[in-house]
């Protein structure tokens, strides 16, 4: 009797053991390749997301598409960074300051998440100005994204640096799951 109460106890011990190798492998294995887990530095995407929001990120088969909210692993800044997709490849994008608005390919884009106005910057770009209608104009190139921040008066983005790769991408912004200002849930 001895011998099949320890025989039972071992083979539970290796089962609990393995079963924790399998749950650690699992867990490895979805971060490494499915989800990614990031924090947000500054306040580019405020009301949207703020300083310190810890997020999860999808990246396993996704593809970029206008108005998603993504991680990016910015070759210009050298820092990752969260943007919103505003261009995605053959996209014309115009903004115009003295009106505040986006336009892409030709339609007024609905912004509900911008917070604040857009004033133009001198280090925006110049090589995307038409002077002709006063509007920056960026011809979203193929395999490239422009990339804005919903706090425009306060975001560093593709209309200081530039458009992003689709390399640099890492993924969509999918969840909040902590924030000292904001609400725990999906994100818009």
């Amino acid at each position: 009797m001895k011998g099949e109460a320890d025989r039972s106890f071992a083979d539970e011990a290796l089962d609990l053991i393995e079963t924790v190798v399998l749950a650690v492998f699992v867990f490895i294995c979805v971060f490494t390749f499915v989800l990614n887990d990031v924090r947000v530095v500054g306040e580019s995407m405020q009301q949207t997301l703020y300083n310190g929001d810890k997020l999860i990120s999808l990246k396993f088969m996704y593809t970029p598409e206008r108005g998603d909210v993504v991680i990016i692993n910015s070759e210009n800044m050298k820092e990752i960074i969260v943007k919103r997709i505003i261009g995605v490849p053959n996209d014309k994008v115009e903004i115009d300051y003295s009106e505040g608005s986006v336009y892409v390919n030709g339609e007024k884009l609905s912004e509900p998440y911008v917070n604040g106005t857009m004033t133009e910057r001198s280090t925006f770009a110049s090589v995307f100005r038409d002077p002709a209608s006063g509007r920056y104009v960026y011809k979203v190139p193929f395999d490239k994204y422009l990339v804005l921040g919903d706090n425009r008066d306060h975001s560093t983005d593709g209309r200081v640096f530039g458009f992003v790769t689709r390399d640099e991408i890492l993924g969509r912004a999918v969840f909040r799951y902590w924030s000292d200002e904001g609400s725990i849930g999906f994100i818009e």
